[in-house]
């Protein structure tokens, strides 16, 4: 296994590592750069959700997040790529807790029936951490207000 193929494959498995010290009670790894955003990333699915269930009743509200998180990216996209595939953070060397951002498969910015047809999937997306922090607080915010 090549050092690409490595690097890759751990970045699959940070996910499981995230829960697995979550579920430790070790709250320091919600120290480690863009941990808390992937958590709220994958909080904000329900709402990003293009076919939501119903509700128990008419009085029963369940808030609903549309349109674009930023110039280039929807919600549905987010969403569609986040339950496909997986987050990362950027890995900087010399920089302990990682770098300054997130990683996303390419189908959060494409068609994802074109994205599905590609034999491997390479290509990848970077938002900076401090856009998606602030984006994802206003997000949940708007969610509160609903």
């Amino acid at each position: 296994m090549n050092e690409r193929e490595k690097k890759y494959n751990d970045h699959a498995k940070f996910l499981a590592d995230i829960a697995l010290e979550v579920l430790k009670g070790n709250k320091s790894v919600l120290d480690v750069n863009g941990v808390k955003e992937i958590i709220a990333f994958y909080l904000l699915i329900p709402y990003i959700t293009s076919v939501q269930l119903k509700t128990p009743g008419e009085n029963y509200k369940m808030p609903r997040i549309s349109g674009k998180f930023s110039d280039s990216i929807n919600y549905e996209d987010i969403r569609d790529t986040i339950c496909h595939s997986f987050i990362t953070v950027e890995e900087k060397k010399g920089i302990p807790s990682h770098g300054d951002g997130l990683i996303f498969d390419d189908r959060i910015m494409g068609n994802k029936k074109v994205h599905s047809k590609q034999d491997y999937h390479s290509k990848c997306v970077y938002i900076k951490i401090d856009y998606a922090h602030e984006k994802l607080m206003s997000t949940f915010m708007e969610i509160k207000k609903q």
